[in-house]
């Protein structure tokens, strides 16, 4: 007589129970300021943009520790950081970057909404819109 009891109160419990709720993604893309681990990968990706259409072969680059200095504009941010470089035959290269870029639609986990206005490695302007 106690099973059916059981089954009886698990019936009762299913039957008023909240809905279940699946777990959900936090969506990235729709926050009003990107968090730092964004800001500093986005920076980096611009860095190995420039590097793929340069004329020098660099097939390993390992980023050091970035910093960022939030500009007065918003949505404006400056990186500075280091990487290491292959410079032929497995020699790495210290480098040096800083970048200024803007982010210009609200999808900040996506590359096309960031533009680079700035870049300067190892103390050479690359882009200074």
């Amino acid at each position: 007589m106690r099973l059916p009891a059981a089954i009886f109160l698990c019936l009762i419990f299913l039957a008023i129970a909240p809905d279940r709720v699946e777990a959900q993604e936090p969506d990235q893309g729709t926050s009003a300021v990107p968090s730092d681990g964004v800001i500093v990968s986005m920076a980096q990706q611009f860095v190995l943009e420039h590097f793929k259409r340069s004329p020098e072969a660099h097939f390993s680059i390992a980023f050091d520790i970035a910093n960022i200095h939030p500009q007065p504009d918003p949505d404006y941010w400056a990186v500075v950081g280091g990487f290491m470089a292959v410079s032929g035959e497995k020699n790495y290269r210290p480098h040096a970057f800083g970048i200024a870029m803007r982010l210009i639609c609200a999808d900040h986990v996506k590359m096309e909404c960031w533009r680079m206005e700035k870049l300067v490695i190892d103390q050479n302007i690359i882009l200074n819109n």
